[in-house]
């Protein structure tokens, strides 16, 4: 980013520094989305690495490291063994199979080792909008509404992007709108750097458990 904004700097008359500005948008945008994807690839691979169980973690790194097999658990092509040539069409028979074969072996999976599949829980879609970010971070544990204060300058940022690449930005950008626009980016960059930092210090994909001598739930608690 420094080497383009030094070759926008250098060139002759601010008009076509003003025009070429916009490639600085797009190229930003692309900055932006590859950090925080980086940031929150690393984190997942830093639970990876840490020896955890299922059991041992919160319910939401828990799920995404059984994405295969609740896939598997609400896959409709995989059919009961007994019954797959005489009731092939039977919908409520294979789901009730897919979750018998579930239940023979959910005594495992609280010992199952957490290992997450970056490219499915970090995944920016199309374009990382301000929902699609709060959704990584609901899907890793992390607090969705991290990502409320970050959401104009996302979408600004998305929107300037979108209008220089499907050619319906007409006029350039001055270096005040770019420079607060990037400082923007920054601050967003800084905040998720901080929010997984902090995640890691404080353990917080470790499971809530209750202090020592507190009481245990009841089984069947009553009706509100």
């Amino acid at each position: 980013m420094r080497l383009f904004r030094n070759q926008v700097a250098s060139l002759a008359n601010e008009d076509e520094r003003k025009i070429a500005r916009k490639m600085l948008v797009v190229m930003l945008y692309a900055h932006f989305e590859g950090v925080c994807k980086t940031l929150l690839s690393t984190y997942v691979i830093k639970l990876n690495a840490l020896g955890l169980t299922v059991d041992g973690v919160e319910p939401a790194i828990a799920a995404a490291s059984l994405y295969e097999v609740f896939k598997a658990l609400r896959d409709p092509n995989k059919k009961c063994k007994v019954f797959a040539r005489a009731l092939p069409d039977d919908t409520q028979l294979h789901r009730f199979a897919r979750e018998r074969e579930f239940v023979e072996v959910a005594w495992q999976i609280a010992t199952r080792p957490v290992q997450i599949d970056a490219d499915e829980v970090v995944n920016t879609e199309s374009n990382l909008k301000p929902v699609v970010l709060r959704k990584i971070l609901y899907q890793l544990g992390l607090d969705p509404k991290l990502a409320e204060p970050w959401e104009g300058t996302i979408d600004h940022l998305l929107r300037r992007r979108n209008d220089v690449a499907h050619g319906t930005a007409k006029g350039g950008l001055d270096e005040k709108d770019y420079s607060a626009l990037e400082q923007a980016v920054a601050l967003v960059i800084d905040g998720l750097v901080q929010a997984i930092s902090q995640a890691i210090a404080n353990k917080a994909y470790l499971v809530a458990k209750p202090p020592p001598g507190a009481p245990s739930p009841p089984l069947n608690p009553p009706p509100p």
